[in-house]
Protein backbone atom coordinates (compact mmCIF):
# COMPACT_ATOMS: atom_id res chain seq x y z
CA UNK A 1 0.00 0.00 0.00
CA UNK A 2 1.37 3.38 -1.16
CA UNK A 3 0.59 6.35 0.45
CA UNK A 4 0.69 10.10 -1.02
CA UNK A 5 3.29 12.17 -0.62
CA UNK A 6 1.77 14.84 2.09
CA UNK A 7 2.51 18.55 1.64
CA UNK A 8 4.64 20.15 3.71
CA UNK A 9 3.00 22.29 6.11
CA UNK A 10 4.10 26.09 6.36
CA UNK A 11 5.12 27.12 9.95
CA UNK A 12 2.67 29.29 11.39
CA UNK A 13 2.68 33.04 11.71
CA UNK A 14 2.57 34.22 15.00
CA UNK A 15 -0.63 35.87 15.47
CA UNK A 16 -1.00 40.15 15.31
CA UNK A 17 -1.66 39.96 18.91
CA UNK A 18 1.13 38.08 19.79
CA UNK A 19 3.53 40.56 17.72
CA UNK A 20 1.20 43.09 19.26
CA UNK A 21 2.59 41.78 22.85
CA UNK A 22 6.25 41.89 21.22
CA UNK A 23 5.86 45.25 20.31
CA UNK A 24 4.35 46.57 23.46
CA UNK A 25 6.92 44.17 25.16
CA UNK A 26 9.70 46.32 23.48
CA UNK A 27 8.43 49.78 23.54
CA UNK A 28 8.73 49.66 26.74
CA UNK A 29 11.88 48.51 27.37
CA UNK A 30 13.32 50.93 25.29
CA UNK A 31 11.29 53.56 27.69
CA UNK A 32 13.05 52.11 30.73
CA UNK A 33 16.60 51.66 29.18
CA UNK A 34 16.34 55.61 28.44
CA UNK A 35 16.69 57.40 31.86
CA UNK A 36 16.16 60.63 30.67
CA UNK A 37 12.83 59.92 29.18
CA UNK A 38 12.22 58.77 32.61
CA UNK A 39 12.91 61.33 34.12
CA UNK A 40 11.49 63.78 32.01
CA UNK A 41 8.07 61.83 31.77
CA UNK A 42 7.52 61.00 35.26
CA UNK A 43 10.22 63.62 36.95
CA UNK A 44 9.32 66.74 35.76
CA UNK A 45 5.38 66.83 36.31
CA UNK A 46 6.21 66.09 40.02
CA UNK A 47 8.84 68.69 40.38
CA UNK A 48 6.75 71.29 38.63
CA UNK A 49 3.37 69.80 41.51
CA UNK A 50 6.00 70.89 44.11
CA UNK A 51 7.02 73.71 42.90
CA UNK A 52 4.07 75.53 41.60
CA UNK A 53 1.21 73.00 43.37
CA UNK A 54 2.26 72.50 46.82
CA UNK A 55 2.32 76.16 48.02
CA UNK A 56 -1.16 76.40 46.80
CA UNK A 57 -2.45 73.92 47.89
CA UNK A 58 -1.68 75.05 51.49
CA UNK A 59 -2.60 78.50 51.12
CA UNK A 60 -5.63 77.96 49.23
CA UNK A 61 -6.43 74.43 50.68
CA UNK A 62 -8.15 74.82 53.59
CA UNK A 63 -10.89 77.23 51.78
CA UNK A 64 -11.09 75.32 48.86
CA UNK A 65 -10.59 71.70 49.75
CA UNK A 66 -10.86 70.72 45.40
CA UNK A 67 -7.66 72.28 44.75
CA UNK A 68 -5.73 69.71 45.62
CA UNK A 69 -7.51 67.28 43.27
CA UNK A 70 -7.72 69.71 40.62
CA UNK A 71 -3.99 70.77 40.54
CA UNK A 72 -3.29 67.06 40.45
CA UNK A 73 -5.25 66.45 37.33
CA UNK A 74 -3.75 69.30 35.54
CA UNK A 75 -0.15 68.30 36.44
CA UNK A 76 -1.53 64.88 35.05
CA UNK A 77 -2.56 66.12 32.06
CA UNK A 78 0.89 67.97 31.54
CA UNK A 79 2.62 64.57 32.02
CA UNK A 80 0.62 62.90 29.28
CA UNK A 81 1.30 66.26 27.10
CA UNK A 82 4.65 65.96 27.42
CA UNK A 83 4.99 62.02 26.93
CA UNK A 84 2.88 62.07 23.44
CA UNK A 85 5.55 64.81 22.07
CA UNK A 86 8.32 63.11 22.87
CA UNK A 87 7.18 59.33 22.52
CA UNK A 88 5.44 60.36 19.02
CA UNK A 89 6.71 63.21 18.30
CA UNK A 90 11.18 63.31 18.47
CA UNK A 91 11.00 59.37 18.50
CA UNK A 92 9.21 58.95 15.32
CA UNK A 93 10.78 61.17 13.81
CA UNK A 94 13.87 59.66 14.74
CA UNK A 95 13.12 56.45 13.48
CA UNK A 96 11.59 57.73 10.37
CA UNK A 97 14.82 59.06 9.26
CA UNK A 98 16.96 56.67 10.43
CA UNK A 99 15.47 54.13 8.15
CA UNK A 100 13.08 52.21 10.68
CA UNK A 101 10.48 52.73 9.49
CA UNK A 102 11.75 51.95 5.97
CA UNK A 103 12.85 48.80 7.78
CA UNK A 104 9.52 47.68 8.98
CA UNK A 105 7.55 48.52 5.67
CA UNK A 106 10.11 45.97 3.51
CA UNK A 107 8.71 42.98 6.50
CA UNK A 108 5.59 41.47 6.69
CA UNK A 109 5.12 43.51 9.97
CA UNK A 110 1.84 46.06 9.04
CA UNK A 111 2.98 50.14 10.03
CA UNK A 112 -0.54 50.63 11.76
CA UNK A 113 0.20 47.41 13.51
CA UNK A 114 3.67 49.70 14.67
CA UNK A 115 2.14 52.63 15.69
CA UNK A 116 -0.39 50.31 17.70
CA UNK A 117 2.10 49.26 19.67
CA UNK A 118 3.79 52.53 20.64
CA UNK A 119 -0.07 53.77 21.85
CA UNK A 120 -0.19 50.93 23.82
CA UNK A 121 2.89 51.25 25.44
CA UNK A 122 2.68 54.78 26.01
CA UNK A 123 -1.00 54.01 27.55
CA UNK A 124 1.05 51.88 29.91
CA UNK A 125 3.82 53.84 30.65
CA UNK A 126 1.40 56.97 31.14
CA UNK A 127 -0.73 54.66 33.69
CA UNK A 128 2.75 54.46 35.61
CA UNK A 129 3.35 58.39 35.65
CA UNK A 130 -0.28 59.30 36.77
CA UNK A 131 0.56 56.40 39.79
CA UNK A 132 3.86 58.21 40.82
CA UNK A 133 2.35 61.91 41.04
CA UNK A 134 -0.70 60.67 42.81
CA UNK A 135 1.82 59.01 45.42
CA UNK A 136 4.01 61.79 45.41
CA UNK A 137 0.82 64.28 45.34
CA UNK A 138 -0.53 61.80 48.33
CA UNK A 139 2.40 61.95 50.60
CA UNK A 140 3.36 65.68 50.50
CA UNK A 141 0.12 67.28 50.05
CA UNK A 142 -2.50 64.89 51.31
CA UNK A 143 -3.95 64.71 48.00
CA UNK A 144 -6.72 61.47 48.17
CA UNK A 145 -8.87 60.55 45.65
CA UNK A 146 -11.08 57.30 46.70
CA UNK A 147 -10.34 54.09 44.32
CA UNK A 148 -13.35 54.38 41.98
CA UNK A 149 -12.49 58.41 41.73
CA UNK A 150 -9.01 57.43 40.53
CA UNK A 151 -9.71 54.76 37.99
CA UNK A 152 -12.54 56.78 36.69
CA UNK A 153 -10.14 59.61 36.41
CA UNK A 154 -7.25 57.71 34.76
CA UNK A 155 -9.23 56.31 32.49
CA UNK A 156 -10.83 59.65 31.21
CA UNK A 157 -7.32 61.45 31.17
CA UNK A 158 -5.79 58.31 28.92
CA UNK A 159 -9.07 58.25 26.84
CA UNK A 160 -8.10 62.42 26.52
CA UNK A 161 -4.67 61.89 25.71
CA UNK A 162 -5.56 60.05 21.86
CA UNK A 163 -5.47 63.36 20.35
CA UNK A 164 -2.46 64.25 22.11
CA UNK A 165 -0.76 61.67 20.58
CA UNK A 166 -1.88 62.31 17.29
CA UNK A 167 -0.53 65.49 17.34
CA UNK A 168 2.63 63.83 18.15
CA UNK A 169 2.81 61.82 15.18
CA UNK A 170 2.09 65.01 13.07
CA UNK A 171 5.57 66.30 14.53
CA UNK A 172 7.37 62.86 13.74
CA UNK A 173 5.88 62.43 10.22
CA UNK A 174 6.00 66.07 9.30
CA UNK A 175 9.55 67.20 10.61
CA UNK A 176 13.15 66.19 10.71
CA UNK A 177 14.06 64.75 14.13
CA UNK A 178 15.81 68.44 15.21
CA UNK A 179 12.80 70.16 14.48
CA UNK A 180 10.71 67.82 15.91
CA UNK A 181 12.64 67.70 19.42
CA UNK A 182 12.69 71.57 19.72
CA UNK A 183 8.62 71.46 18.47
CA UNK A 184 7.75 69.06 21.44
CA UNK A 185 9.71 71.13 23.51
CA UNK A 186 7.92 74.30 22.31
CA UNK A 187 4.25 72.86 22.18
CA UNK A 188 4.70 71.11 25.59
CA UNK A 189 5.60 74.18 27.14
CA UNK A 190 3.47 76.73 25.81
CA UNK A 191 0.48 74.76 25.35
CA UNK A 192 0.32 73.83 28.75
CA UNK A 193 0.90 77.63 30.11
CA UNK A 194 -2.00 78.33 27.27
CA UNK A 195 -4.46 75.45 28.47
CA UNK A 196 -4.24 76.61 31.97
CA UNK A 197 -2.07 73.75 33.75
CA UNK A 198 0.24 75.52 35.09
CA UNK A 199 -1.27 78.98 36.53
CA UNK A 200 -5.38 79.64 36.07
CA UNK A 201 -6.13 80.51 33.06
CA UNK A 202 -7.97 83.81 34.91
CA UNK A 203 -4.47 85.29 35.59
CA UNK A 204 -3.37 85.19 32.00
CA UNK A 205 -3.63 87.57 29.06
CA UNK A 206 -7.14 88.20 27.49
CA UNK A 207 -5.90 86.86 24.02
CA UNK A 208 -4.50 83.23 26.14
CA UNK A 209 -7.84 83.08 27.34
CA UNK A 210 -9.47 83.32 24.23
CA UNK A 211 -7.03 80.77 22.82
CA UNK A 212 -7.56 78.30 25.09
CA UNK A 213 -10.38 76.28 23.91
CA UNK A 214 -8.62 76.08 20.57
CA UNK A 215 -5.65 73.77 22.19
CA UNK A 216 -6.57 70.13 23.08
CA UNK A 217 -5.18 69.94 26.35
CA UNK A 218 -7.64 72.56 27.90
CA UNK A 219 -10.59 70.35 27.35
CA UNK A 220 -8.21 67.50 28.52
CA UNK A 221 -7.70 69.38 31.79
CA UNK A 222 -11.34 70.39 32.03
CA UNK A 223 -12.97 66.75 31.58
CA UNK A 224 -10.48 65.52 34.64
CA UNK A 225 -11.29 68.77 36.57
CA UNK A 226 -14.67 68.42 36.58
CA UNK A 227 -14.77 64.25 37.29
CA UNK A 228 -12.72 65.32 40.89
CA UNK A 229 -15.00 67.91 41.24
CA UNK A 230 -18.30 66.21 40.74
CA UNK A 231 -19.61 68.58 37.52
CA UNK A 232 -20.95 66.86 35.13
CA UNK A 233 -18.53 67.30 31.92
CA UNK A 234 -20.30 69.14 29.14
CA UNK A 235 -20.04 67.06 25.55
CA UNK A 236 -18.36 70.04 24.01
CA UNK A 237 -14.84 68.65 25.47
CA UNK A 238 -15.17 65.17 24.01
CA UNK A 239 -16.34 66.92 20.86
CA UNK A 240 -13.35 69.05 20.47
CA UNK A 241 -11.15 66.43 21.51
CA UNK A 242 -12.62 64.21 18.41
CA UNK A 243 -12.56 66.92 16.24
CA UNK A 244 -8.71 67.07 17.16
CA UNK A 245 -8.19 63.60 16.64
CA UNK A 246 -9.27 63.53 13.38
CA UNK A 247 -7.50 66.33 12.35
CA UNK A 248 -4.09 65.78 13.24
CA UNK A 249 -4.80 61.78 12.44
CA UNK A 250 -5.27 62.89 8.81
CA UNK A 251 -2.09 64.99 8.70
CA UNK A 252 0.00 62.50 9.92
CA UNK A 253 -1.85 60.00 7.95
CA UNK A 254 -0.46 62.03 4.74
CA UNK A 255 2.75 62.65 6.63
CA UNK A 256 3.39 59.57 6.30
CA UNK A 257 1.86 58.69 2.78
CA UNK A 258 3.82 61.11 1.89
CA UNK A 259 7.48 59.60 3.32
CA UNK A 260 6.43 56.59 1.58
CA UNK A 261 6.06 57.90 -1.79
CA UNK A 262 9.42 59.99 -1.25
CA UNK A 263 10.91 56.25 -0.42
CA UNK A 264 9.31 54.41 -3.53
Amino acid sequence: MTTLPTRPTAPRRPSQLLALAQLVRAELRRLVRNPMYAIGTIGFPVMFFALFGLPVIHEVGPRNPNIGPVLLVQFAAYSLLSLAMFSFGAVVATERTGGWLRLLRSSPLPIPLYLTGKVGAALVFSAVCLLCLYTFAHFAAGVTLSLALSISVAVKLLLAMVPLIALGLCIGFLTTPQAAQILANIVSVVMSFASGLFMPLSEMPTFVQRLAPFLPPYHVREIAANAVTGHAVAPLHWLALLAFTLLFGVLAIWGMKRDESREG
